[in-house]
């Protein structure tokens, strides 16, 4: 038996110590018997806290804690070792004592053990730290714990919230980490922190199951230690460095499952799949694995519970707006699981997606969310209408996720925050953009075999959530995803759809010969809206390909409905036009080709017929192809322009109304004006003479056109350009004399025939100018051609005297060649095709030209006499030149049917002088004193020329 009689206190410290280093505590609580003053439970807790190795099994000592935490007596007759103290001395037992430095019972940084009386507390979670910094060996930790958990609510806490997590995540969930989390670490977390790492550490991207274990088994257990003083420390010092959130969120009311909803919202965008499974596999913060240390009465309070499963729905609401990744199936299965989890299902419409059914909900409620609400920061906000679960947020977003269905069916998928701006947040005009947007992706996409009509039905249903069994029992407004768009504007939307697909037969079915809400007005402004859309996308003009096709088709199915429309003949005079005009070759400038819409926008579509006679040779041959085109394109409403003053071809005079008809033969006059143009270009002024005989000149020479508002100035111009025209000459085939004068001839037709058609005075100077020098250059000819008959005449005088000579009446000197012989024989037909003229003009009446001159100058004087000198009663001048005109006018009608003059004036008796002498003297001699300024004439005195 031992003498414990020899050792004093200090040697009972000592001998503590040497049993703890050893790793033997069992004889502690004996020895604490023998020195109860000396060896107290704390001193010999700190005892072994500081000498029993960490690695330690626990079950080696936790019984000698619980015995000296509980003080039970220890049964005598066991003694205690004391050989390692019992030859020191007191001086030196104490000695060595002053040395000993024990570590403190309580963890340094520990606030969980606010009693101070609870040595156990401090013991174990002193310990359990020792352990894990030692030797890292965590499930020594457990087998510490395990005895004692259930006796301290800290110490259970503590093992849940800490000492779970690490077990599981180093130990089960992610053994082959490199590196091991370890308790001080994960302690010295913020709630924030530590979510990021829990939840980040799953697996790869869209492993839903990783993350749903990791939230159950990881951050379920580390939420429970929320309310711990560290724990709550640590969040606040993080809340206070970081930006707060929107509505002031009280995260210790939520134990900081605020930064898992977040940490959820955040990771959709980028790992959507495993969120998503999140959502619909994991029953939210009451769906925890605490390992079953802790009882169900000791879980968050009911209210707290349900609160957090309401923001765990804001989040999946949250979700489905926010990300662009989640499809949309994925979006109705957090809505429905959302529903279900807070029993809102009455509220869904999801359920059953055969039918669109008519969804409602408070709109007054939903109205209220600005743009702001779409915010990431701003999703979670309780105060949220749109994302924090209540009937109408899951009503309307109910209604939008089929309405996205919807869309997609249509072949036009939109984002749901998309869907919900046009929703809440756009106007009129901007909710019809975003539908003609629609409509238009829609026929871009339109699949054989659709059924339009369920097309149709959708579409109505997009703009007011609305069944077509309650839109047509009912008037009652419903809030729908275009719900500002009219019903009308939506109607014909919908009708330019039908017709851009070439539903013709169903679109004058609905709208035509059924009641809609279109009346027949608005009926006959989408076709002819669709008529120009397909026209204006137009490549090609002819009506048989492409989209001008399409424009002719819709045009032949409503035309026959809407017979008096005009809108709808104006479109077929321009696709009749511009079919036309695909016949030829048509470049624009900078080698642009010719397309139907440059024909719309063009200021003056009637100048490209100019172009199509320049850029296609022989095309002024089709004047009547191109006359049909310039009238259809003045039925199809494009009048002609009129030209400034200051262009060569001043077509139009501006008058402040112009009829149809008037119209009409202002475009006619100048397609022909320019084919005539094009065919003098091209040297064939026989076609141009003869359009201007067959198309330009009047019935009759004396006829007097009718009184017109509209003033041609057109025609006379055509006219006088092809009464100037001079054809061209080469050295090779030089022109005849006999053709020089046939054209001279026609020339000086062509220009007494313009100066008859010039509406106004002011061209009579030029026109008569161009008509003397004609004349003049006729005259010479004529000479030179008496000439040449003079000179015929004399050789063949002198050949004839000569034959009479010689014998056999042969002058082999006259006629030296057959080429001599065949010239002299020509020029003895054309002489005698002469004289037979001649003797035609004296009997019959002088050429029109020539007499029209006279007639044309003095009609056109005299009828503009007043409008060009108003003053003409108080002006000498202007008084002799009406007398002038008066006389030239009466001169010019005294000739009888004969071509002679009644009275004989002008000639010898008995001889008949030919009216193109006359009329040519009248113009150069007998208009100088009235006219003959216009000619630039002297003045003559009459009396001496008597």
């Amino acid at each position: 038996m031992a003498d414990y009689s020899r050792l004093s206190g200090a040697h009972a410290i000592l001998l503590a110590t040497q049993f703890c280093a050893r790793g033997d505590a069992s004889s502690l609580p004996q020895l604490q018997a023998r020195y109860p003053a000396t060896l107290t439970t704390e001193r010999l807790l700190r005892i072994i806290l500081t000498f029993l190795p960490e690695i330690t099994e626990p079950k080696e000592y936790v019984h000698v804690v619980q015995d000296l935490i509980d003080a039970l007596p220890v049964s005598e007759g066991q003694d205690v070792d004391i050989a390692p103290v019992k030859d020191l001395s007191e001086d030196a037992a104490r000695k060595r004592v002053r040395k000993i430095r024990l570590l403190p019972l309580r963890y340094p940084g520990d606030e969980d053990s606010q009693d101070p009386a609870d040595l156990l507390t401090q013991f174990l979670i002193h310990r359990a730290h020792r352990i894990d910094s030692e030797t890292s060996l965590q499930p020594l930790i457990l087998d510490l714990l395990l005895p004692f958990y259930q006796r301290s609510s800290t110490i259970r806490t503590w093992l849940v919230s800490c000492l779970l997590p690490l077990l599981r995540f180093n130990y089960e969930y992610y053994p082959s980490q490199d590196k091991s989390c370890s308790v001080e670490t994960l302690e010295s977390l913020d709630g924030q922190t530590a979510t990021n790492i829990l939840l980040s550490i799953s697996g790869t991207p869209r492993n839903d199951t990783d993350l749903i274990k990791n939230l159950r088994g990881l951050v379920g257990p580390w939420m429970y230690g929320s309310n711990r003083p560290k724990r709550q420390r640590f969040s606040q010092a993080a809340r206070r460095n970081s930006i707060p959130l929107q509505g002031n969120i009280q995260a210790d009311e939520l134990s900081g499952w605020e930064y898992v909803n977040e940490w959820l919202l955040s990771r959709s965008l980028v790992d959507s799949e495993a969120v998503v499974g999140a959502f619909v596999n994991w029953d939210g913060p009451e769906d925890v694995d605490l390992g079953g240390y802790i009882d169900e009465h000791e879980g968050p309070p009911a209210e707290q519970l349900k609160e957090l499963q309401y923001r765990f729905g804001q989040t999946g609401l949250a979700v489905i707006y926010q990300s662009p990744e989640v499809s949309l199936d994925k979006s109705i299965q957090i809505l429905d699981r959302v529903g279900s989890l807070l029993g809102l299902e009455e509220s869904l419409y999801t359920s059953n997606t055969s039918i669109l059914p008519s969804v409602e909900f408070d709109t007054s409620q939903i109205q209220s969310a600005s743009r702001a609400t779409l915010f990431q920061n701003a999703l979670l906000v309780p105060t949220n209408p749109l994302t924090y679960p209540s009937a109408s947020s899951i009503s309307f977003l109910s209604g939008l996720l089929l309405s996205l269905r919807t869309l997609g069916e249509l072949g036009h998928p939109v984002p749901c925050r998309t869907a919900t701006n046009i929703c809440l947040h756009s106007n009129e005009d901007m909710q019809l953009f975003e539908l003609r947007s629609m409509m238009a992706s829609i026929g871009q996409q339109a699949k054989p075999g659709r059924d339009w009509r369920v097309v149709r039905q959708q579409l109505l249903w997009l703009r007011d959530w609305k069944s077509d069994t309650t839109r047509k029992a009912s008037n009652a407004d419903f809030h729908g995803l275009f719900w500002r768009a009219p019903q009308d504007v939506l109607e014909a939307e919908i009708l330019k759809l039908l017709l851009e697909v070439r539903e013709y037969d169903l679109a004058i079915d609905i709208y035509v010969k059924s009641i809609s809400a279109l009346d027949p007005a608005q009926v006959e402004n989408a076709a002819n809206e669709s008529i120009f859309a397909a026209y204006d996308n137009a490549s090609n003009g002819n009506r048989t390909r492409g989209r001008m096709q399409r424009a002719h088709e819709i045009l032949q199915a409503f035309q026959p409905h809407f017979p008096g429309s005009s809108s709808l003949k104006q479109a077929r005079a321009l696709i009749s036009a511009t079919h036309a005009l695909s016949f030829y070759s048509l470049t624009l400038q900078h080698g642009v080709p010719f397309q139907p819409v440059n024909l719309r926008v063009h200021p003056d579509p009637l100048s490209l017929i100019e172009k199509v006679l320049d850029q296609n040779s022989k095309s002024y041959t089709k004047l009547d192809d191109l006359l049909s085109i310039g009238r259809n394109l003045v039925q199809a409403g494009f009048a002609p322009r009129p030209a400034d003053e200051n262009t060569s071809h001043s077509h139009y005079t501006r008058i402040p109304v112009l009829s149809q008809d008037d119209v009409l033969i202002t475009a006619e006059r100048r397609i022909m004006s320019l084919a005539i143009s094009s065919a003098l270009s091209s040297n064939d002024f026989g076609t141009a003479y003869s359009y201007i005989l067959t198309r330009l000149a009047p019935q009759t020479s004396s006829s007097t056109p009718s009184p017109s508002p509209l003033k041609d100035d057109i025609t006379w111009r055509a006219v006088y350009n092809a009464g100037r025209y001079r054809p061209p000459t080469t050295p090779s085939t030089p022109p005849t004399l006999a053709s020089q004068i046939s054209n001279l001839t026609q020339r000086m037709e062509l220009l007494s025939l313009s100066l008859t058609l010039a509406p106004t005075p002011d061209p009579l100077p030029e026109i008569l100018g161009a008509w003397r020098r004609a004349d003049e250059e006729l005259s010479a000819l004529r000479a030179r051609e008496n000439e040449e008959e003079d000179l015929w005449d004399t050789k063949g005088d002198k050949s004839t005297a000569t034959s009479r000579a010689l014998p056999g009446g042969f002058n082999n000197t006259q006629f030296d060649t057959e080429a001599d012989l065949y010239e002299t024989r020509q020029h003895h037909a054309r002489r005698a095709a002469r004289a037979a003229q001649h003797n035609r003009l004296d009997s019959e009446e002088a050429p029109m030209g020539l007499f029209e001159v006279a007639r044309g100058a003095a009609r056109a004087l005299h009828k503009n006499v007043n409008s060009s000198f108003p003053l003409s009663g108080a002006l000498p001048a202007a008084s002799s030149l009406s007398s002038s005109i008066s006389k030239l006018e009466s001169e010019a009608e005294s000739w009888d049917g004969d071509g002679e003059n009644p009275s004989g004036s002008g000639g010898h008796e008995g001889e008949r002088v030919r009216k193109r002498d006359v009329v040519s003297n009248m113009v150069t001699g007998g208009l100088a004193s009235g006219i003959g300024w216009v000619l630039g004439a002297q003045p003559v005195n009459m009396n001496n020329r008597q």
